[in-house]
């Protein structure tokens, strides 16, 4: 578990860990399992950073299991053991509930 920012007390700010530290904590972890969960907002870069990490990974060596949880991409640039396009068609949700394509995701 690596924690971005120490808790604070009221009011108080703290700045982002650099580099190092972030290598110092990353080095506590070493040989355990990572579990990154990457969301954001439509077109602010989740799909091009886990292609990305999946490439790093794959050309060190380093094992991954990824999820694709977005039903309504239409190609997933990297490879995912689970995708919940096998199991929810987002379009169907659409026209029995009614409900345009971003309800229909949240809903699937």
């Amino acid at each position: 578990y690596l924690k971005m920012e120490e808790p604070t007390t009221a009011g108080e700010k703290t700045a982002a860990p650099n580099d190092v530290e972030m290598a110092e904590r990353a080095s506590e972890v070493e040989g355990k399992p990572v579990c990154i969960i990457v969301m954001g907002m439509a077109g602010s870069g989740k799909t091009t950073f886990v292609k990305k990490l999946c490439a790093h990974l794959a050309e060190n060596d380093l094992k991954s299991y990824n999820v694709n949880l977005d039903p309504a991409v239409i190609q997933s640039p990297f490879p995912a053991h689970i995708d919940i396009r096998d199991s929810v068609k987002y379009k169907q949700v659409m026209k029995k509930y009614q409900l345009g394509p971003n309800g229909a995701i949240i809903t699937s």
